[in-house]
């Protein structure tokens, strides 16, 4: 009797050759999976799929299930959205171009921006293969690939940056990459769990791209001071009595994210910076976004404030 398929990994290949060395390590890295009793893994080449860029209608953030509407493989109704939905897990395997990722691949993941909104890809797992043949900056790809995972609140198994100077130990490398997302992806299946930011930020400590200097440096201008950053501007420029009120409120945690930031104490810092994060964002919205672009009431996906202070 055939063992039931409970786990379904989505395999990507972003690269325009079918059959190179990008593709090489994916098929490696599906092998793995597949070695993963009740894992069923399918290879799509998103080259295949002709669809187009986000046009910035704001229709997700506006539609109550959040769907796209772009008729496209990628819109709401789209067959390759159809595939991401069904995944307990994927793996992107990129080539690198001009130093970083190439235009296929970002446009895939520009295109899933509803699901920032919907929360549906929260907690699943993730893996990521970038792969040179030149110079290199395979681990600067890399860590975009990272990032992205992390803005969709996904959940990192690892990342493989290769260059093809060692491509025969990088496939035995994808191999074990794909055993471990297929492995993840049961787990997936039998039970999803949430994805808070105060989990996540903390977890993506580790991993190839963290989001705490980045963010810090962006709110502060590279400065790591409160004088001078986005917030305090907010205070000084912003209209909005609410979002003005959210930004008061930001003040203190932010200034204690950068204070713990400087002592070295990471995990408590990025803890501060999610309280932070949670009232610029909403402020932000507030003040740009709401009646002006979007004309909609802030979505579910801002969760109320106190409810992001107290997880």
């Amino acid at each position: 009797m055939e063992n039931e398929t409970v786990a379904y990994v989505l395999a990507l290949l972003a690269s325009g050759r079918s059959s190179g060395f990008t593709a090489s390590l994916l098929d490696a890295a599906i092998q793995g999976a597949r070695s993963v009793e009740g894992v069923e893994v399918a290879r799509v080449r998103l080259h295949s799929h002709r669809f187009g860029p986000c046009t910035s209608c704001f229709n997700c953030i506006r539609d109550e299930d959040h769907e796209c509407t772009l008729h496209d493989p990628m819109g709401g109704d789209g067959t390759l959205m159809a595939e991401v939905k069904r995944a307990n897990g994927i793996v992107i395997a990129d080539p690198v171009h001009k130093w970083g990722t190439s235009a296929q691949c970002h446009l895939f993941i520009e295109r899933l921006y509803p699901f920032v909104w919907s929360g549906r890809l929260e907690g699943m797992p993730f893996a990521s293969i970038s792969c040179a043949s030149n110079q290199g900056m395979q681990r600067l790809a890399n860590r975009n690939l990272c990032k992205w995972a992390f803005t969709l609140g996904l959940r990192y198994v690892g990342g493989l940056p290769v260059h093809t100077a060692y491509i025969e130990q990088a496939r035995a490398e994808a191999e074990a990459l794909g055993q471990r997302l297929g492995q993840a992806a049961l787990v997936d299946a039998q039970d999803r769990r949430p994805y808070p930011e105060p989990e996540r930020y903390v977890d993506y400590l580790n991993a190839p791209w963290s989001p705490l200097e980045p963010y810090l440096d962006n709110l502060t201008g590279g400065t790591m001071a409160y004088d001078g950053s986005l917030i305090a501007q907010g205070l000084q420029t912003f209209r909005q009595r609410e979002a003005i009120e959210l930004l008061q409120q930001a003040r203190e945690p932010f200034t204690q994210a950068l204070a713990l930031y400087q002592r070295g104490e990471y995990q408590n810092a990025c803890r501060e910076l999610v309280r932070a994060s949670a009232l610029w964002t909403h402020a932000t919205w507030k003040e740009f976004l709401e009646e002006d672009v979007v004309g909609t009431r802030a979505p579910s996906a801002y969760r109320p404030i106190e409810d992001e202070l107290t997880s």
